[in-house]
């Protein structure tokens, strides 16, 4: 797993240094893996960097960590940052990040697992 999340680590910062701009609007820019450990209980992971979509903060930026298991229908995220881009590239060039998406990768895993085996509460 941690070679995995070190692998979209390093190509979403690529994106963000070529295509996400210190202002304004910008497509959605991730990294999708596929997930080979099926002890975890997910099918993939998405690592993303979003804008704020509101007036007034076209500077600020998100870093988010999705995870989902095919073919059910749920699925979990969390921020794991939010700034400018400088602030998102700083935390995508931090070496706890890893360890930190590693923890809540298995917080998401069991967060999807609840609402397969609970689905309305």
């Amino acid at each position: 797993m941690r070679k995995l999340l070190e692998k979209m680590v390093s190509e979403l910062r690529k994106q963000v240094e070529e295509k996400v701009p210190e202002k304004g609007e910008f497509p959605v820019v991730f990294e999708r893996e596929e997930v080979s450990d099926m002890k975890i209980g997910l099918s993939h992971l998405i690592l993303k960097v979003t804008g704020v979509g509101l007036d007034g903060h076209e500077d600020e930026r998100y870093l988010e960590l999705g995870a989902v298991n095919y073919p059910s229908p749920y699925g979990a995220e969390s921020v794991m940052a939010f700034g400018s881009t400088q602030k998102i590239l700083s935390r995508l060039q931090d070496p706890q990040l890893v360890d930190e998406l590693m923890a809540k990768t298995k917080k998401l895993a069991d967060d999807i697992d609840y609402e397969e085996r609970h689905p309305w509460g």
